[in-house]
């Protein structure tokens, strides 16, 4: 298994100061809970879509490659469109979500119409690099901001996200059952996509005042790889290893490292991509870094 101050199974993942490293039995779960429900003014935005009929559409389950759902005729998923927006649900984003854990998040998006560039990490300089995620602080709903394939970036303003945002919640969280949904056509290129899903964390969070500043932190993140291509973690003299552990990053000002190692003894070998180590680097940074505290990802690998 892995940690990574953040912790894969047998790989842990831990986010922290750089002088100051929690061991994996740091305990203490960041959580934050809102009254559910739907507010009176939490559907202003799907007044603008108009409801359409579709069919089994194409699950976008990887969000870089992720390709237009295709609307059809005969599916009880549900298509909105306007201004060449769509919106659909669908159990392969997920069930069960958490309303409130969902309103969080959409309470917490920027308001801002000033336009951000959002592109694919490692192609340039973006105010965002894709996937970016919104997390609830206890983990539990996510809004995924990801592009088409063939499409590097694309500009769209954050009050834009919200309104996506908004009617993911109404249309598809607050149905029944509470399910996932995406929202495509977003952005000035029409190739920005918003998916709203599910997420497990197995986070432990420090005490209060053990984090560094935020910013150092979101700095490493917006910089680590979080593709999906299939990664051998362990010693880095053992000839399938493709990523050696322990492997640590640390921010320009080195005040925020984020390590991922084995938490069984030495020496271990697991597998995960990289897209779930960015995942559980962004559950500790929602739910203890933002916080305050310094985190711990456990249950990463296989």
């Amino acid at each position: 298994m892995l940690t990574a101050w953040l912790l894969l199974q047998s790989l842990f993942l831990t986010c922290c100061p750089t002088k100051s490293i929690p061991r994996a039995n740091a305990a203490g779960i960041a959580a934050w809970d809102t009254q559910s429900g739907i507010p009176s003014n939490l559907t202003s935005a799907i007044k603008k879509f108009t409801v359409i009929p579709s069919s089994a559409s194409t699950g976008i389950d990887w969000p870089l490659e992720a390709p237009a759902p295709v609307a059809s005729a005969n599916s009880s998923d549900t298509f909105l469109t306007g201004n060449d927006r769509k919106i659909s649900c669908g159990q392969q984003y997920g069930r069960n979500l958490n309303i409130a854990s969902c309103l969080q998040v959409y309470r917490a998006m920027s308001r801002s119409p000033d336009p951000k560039t959002f592109g694919e990490r490692g192609t340039g300089t973006y105010d965002a690099p894709l996937p970016f995620r919104y997390l609830s602080h206890d983990g539990l709903c996510a809004l995924d901001v990801s592009h088409l394939a063939g499409l590097e970036f694309d500009t769209i303003a954050p009050s834009d996200l919200k309104e996506a945002a908004e009617s993911l919640i109404v249309i598809c969280v607050f149905g029944k059952p509470n399910i996932g949904g995406v929202a495509t056509g977003l952005g000035v290129n029409k190739g920005i996509l918003l998916r709203i899903v599910p997420y497990r964390p197995s986070v432990y969070c420090g005490p209060p005042g053990t984090a560094p500043p935020w910013i150092t932190c979101r700095q490493v993140l917006d910089n680590i790889p979080a593709n999906n291509e299939p990664q051998i973690w362990g010693p880095s003299d053992w000839e399938n290893t493709t990523v050696g552990i322990p492997w640590a990053r640390t921010s320009d000002a080195r005040r925020c490292a984020m390590v991922v190692d084995g938490i069984a003894p030495p020496p271990v070998s697991d597998s995960t991509d990289w897209y779930k180590i960015w995942a559980a680097a962004n559950a500790v940074d929602y739910m203890c870094t933002q916080l305050g505290k310094t985190g711990l990802a456990l249950g990463l690998g296989k």
